[in-house]
């Protein structure tokens, strides 16, 4: 007695059933051998990133600054997680502090406008450079991480005036953060940052600005 046979689809082989042929696996070949020849390297994001690294961010700066809708897409970027104001939100713990509710709302709205007079001044003095308030500093900071992936600011101190408020900061830009003398990384010193045996960071070597470019190039250590 002859018994029948359920036919069996196949794949664009001919040979390959196509339930296997077109089954997904992370290490297969894809969906009809999309994949067959993409076979990247296991490697760690250091690893992966950083002998590109000054090239790629060199081509993301070129992008925002010259072509038309990338520079729209870091504004709206920009306008939508921060916009014209960055308000502070300040709301102490009450209970901890041991004060009644109504207390700790008065205190915020004391602490809001004095920190608004000295982020927000016309004089910028919260900025080293003079050039910012608290929220350009914030949109800037947006904006970089937006096509570098990070952003650097340094806090410091102003020993020069009478202010009550004499805390400043420094915004640094990422691609000044580079090794000393421009050499290669080791297991310690990576990309400017020097780190311990467990990877935790412990300072930044930031260079001076390279403009004009005959200046020699000097570094300076930031813990």
């Amino acid at each position: 007695m002859k018994t029948s046979t359920i036919p069996t689809l196949l794949g664009p082989d001919g040979m390959t059933s196509l339930r296997e042929y077109a089954g997904y696996h992370g290490g297969g070949s894809g969906f009809g051998g999309q994949l067959r020849a993409w076979n990247p390297p296991g490697e760690s994001v250091d690893a992966a990133l950083l002998p590109n690294f000054t090239r790629g961010n060199a081509r993301a700066d070129d992008l925002v600054r010259n072509n038309g809708y990338a520079a729209n897409a870091i504004q709206l970027h920009q306008d939508h997680i921060v916009g014209s104001f960055f308000r502070l939100s300040h709301r102490p713990s009450w209970r901890y502090l041991g004060i009644g509710e109504e207390e700790a709302r008065a205190f915020s709205r004391e602490v809001e406008a004095a920190w608004k007079e000295f982020a927000e001044d016309d004089c910028c003095c919260i900025d080293v450079e003079r050039k910012r308030t608290f929220t350009m500093m914030i949109r800037e900071g947006v904006a970089m991480h937006a096509f570098n992936g990070e952003l650097f600011v340094q806090a410091t101190w102003d020993t020069s005036s009478s202010r009550l408020f004499r805390t400043q900061f420094r915004m640094v830009s990422p691609k000044r953060i580079s090794n000393p003398n421009n050499t290669g990384d080791s297991r310690n010193c990576r990309a400017g940052v020097q780190i311990n045996d467990s990877g935790a960071a412990l300072g930044y070597y930031v260079s001076e600005d390279g403009y004009p470019g005959w200046m020699p190039q000097k570094w300076t250590w930031i813990p």
